[in-house]
C-alpha cells in the first residue's frame, strides 16, 4: 500500500513552499553519476520538518509513521536539471586525519588526494518548488511546527537535499482536509497504481524512500512509493486514486 493508514477528511492541515534555487536528493540506485529525485521524497520532507524543530537525528520516525502522518508533496517548479562536474576527495576512514600542531584543523593527505581524488557529476534540480500538505497525528509536534514557520523560525537552516542547496520556507497556511477532490486535476504525486495516462499532458514517474525506522545502524528504510507526477502547474488524472481538497487543490496524501 502505497498511501497514509491514517483518515485525513475532516483533519487539520499544514501547508508550506519549499523553493530554493538547486535542490539534490540523491538517487539511492546510482554510485558514481550522482543523480537526482525530481520530486523531494517523502522521507527527505519529514527530515526537513524535523530539521526546522531541531529533532536530533534518526529520532522524528515514528511521527512521521504510515499510521501517524500524511504527506501530500506537489511539485511548483519545472523540474528542469542541470549537470554539474565536482572534484571529490575520499571521506572514509581513516582519510581525514588532524592537522599537526593545529587544534581542531583536519587534513587529508596530500598522496591520497594525488591517488585517490575523482571527478563526479552531479545532476541538480534548477529553481526548486514543492507544496507539501502535512497531516500529523502528534498534535504537539503540529502545533509547533505551525508556530516555527509561522514566525520564520528554524532551528537548523532548511536545505533541500544537499547542505549547500539552501531553501526558504513560504506561504504556510492552516486549512481543513476535504473529502473528495477533482481526480481530472490533482496537483501532487499520485501511486502509480492510480494514474491514467492523459494525451497531451506531461507524466513522469519515480520511485523513493518513503518510511523509515531507526535500527542499530541509525536507520532503515521499509516502505517506497512509486508515483506519477506532472511538472510546473500540469496536473494528472487518477478517476480511482483516494483524492482530497486542501484549499483550491487536489491532491493525494501518502
Amino acid at each position: 500500500m502505497a498511501t497514509t493508514n491514517i483518515d485525513v477528511a475532516g483533519r487539520e492541515c499544514l501547508s508550506f513552499t519549499v523553493e530554493g534555487p538547486w535542490a539534490h536528493f540523491r538517487r539511492i540506485d546510482t554510485t558514481t553519476e550522482k543523480l537526482t529525485y525530481r520530486v523531494i521524497p517523502r522521507t527527505t520532507a519529514a527530515g526537513l520538518i524535523a530539521a526546522v524543530l531541531g529533532e536530533p537525528r534518526d529520532s522524528y520516525y515514528d511521527t512521521f509513521a504510515r499510521d501517524a502522518s500524511a504527506i501530500a508533496i506537489s511539485p511548483q517548479c519545472e523540474l528542469e536539471t542541470q549537470s554539474i562536474p565536482m572534484l571529490m576527495l575520499p571521506t572514509t576512514a581513516g582519510d581525514i586525519k588532524t592537522a599537526d600542531g593545529v587544534s581542531g584543523k583536519t587534513v587529508v593527505d596530500p598522496e591520497t588526494i594525488a591517488t585517490e581524488r575523482k571527478r563526479r557529476t552531479f545532476e541538480y534540480i534548477v529553481d526548486a518548488a514543492y507544496r507539501i500538505d502535512l497531516v500529523l497525528n502528534d498534535t504537539e509536534t503540529f502545533e509547533r511546527l505551525y508556530e516555527f514557520l509561522e514566525t520564520g523560525r528554524s532551528t537548523y537552516t532548511p536545505f533541500l537535499g544537499k547542505s549547500e542547496c539552501l531553501a526558504d520556507i513560504t506561504d504556510v497556511t492552516r486549512s481543513t482536509v476535504e473529502a473528495g477532490g477533482d481526480t481530472d486535476s490533482i496537483s501532487s504525486t499520485v501511486p502509480e497504481e492510480y494514474v491514467v495516462p492523459t494525451p497531451g499532458t506531461p507524466l513522469r514517474m519515480e520511485r523513493t524512500p518513503a518510511y523509515m525506522v531507526a535500527d542499530e545502524g541509525g536507520r532503515q528504510t521499509t516502505g517506497f512509493v512509486s508515483y506519477g507526477y506532472a511538472p510546473g502547474d500540469e496536473t494528472l488524472t487518477a478517476p480511482d486514486a483516494p483524492v482530497m481538497t486542501v484549499g483550491d487543490r487536489s491532491v493525494c496524501f501518502l
